[in-house]
């Protein structure tokens, strides 16, 4: 068949190894996914109160330097999160790629293992900045209560 010069996974323990080798980036992959949806939760959580509070600065009240502060913590915040959300994406991105090159050099007998470390590697580097920043974020997220209960 035109396939056996190509494809090198003959017996169903090798396609096994394969399929085993492929378990853990799915498995950072579902995780990730689930702190995606935390940040991004947060994300339109800290928009929805930067808007309020840009709707009450500009209400015509007088200033109060409070509103203004605040106002500078959730910016910061909005960035941080994005950050952080593109940082898991982009490890999502990576451990996708790491999959399917696995499944590249399995079927196509090709020696690039190297490659697999490389890309997990800066999965869990870009894993690493995403969690930083959320960090950062929870960080920020206390300093602006602070900054709330200021009298």
């Amino acid at each position: 068949m035109w396939y056996r010069a190509i494809v090198h996974i003959e017996n169903l323990e090798n396609l096994a190894r394969v399929l085993q080798a492929s378990i853990s980036p799915v498995a950072l992959v579902s995780g990730v996914g689930l702190l995606i949806l935390s940040q991004t939760n947060r994300f339109s959580r800290v928009t929805d109160r930067l808007r309020e509070l840009v709707t009450e600065r500009d209400s015509g009240a007088p200033a109060n330097p409070k509103i203004n502060r605040q106002i500078e913590i959730f910016l910061r915040r909005a960035h941080i999160l994005r950050l952080a959300v593109g940082a898991a994406l982009v490890c999502v991105l990576l451990a996708s790629v790491m999959i399917l090159t696995v499944f590249a050099i399995a079927v196509l007998d090709l020696t690039a293992q190297w490659l697999v470390l490389l890309l997990f590697a800066l999965s869990l580097i870009s894993l690493i900045l995403s969690i930083v920043g959320f960090l950062c974020d929870m960080h920020l997220s206390l300093k602006a209560v602070e900054e709330s209960l200021k009298s």
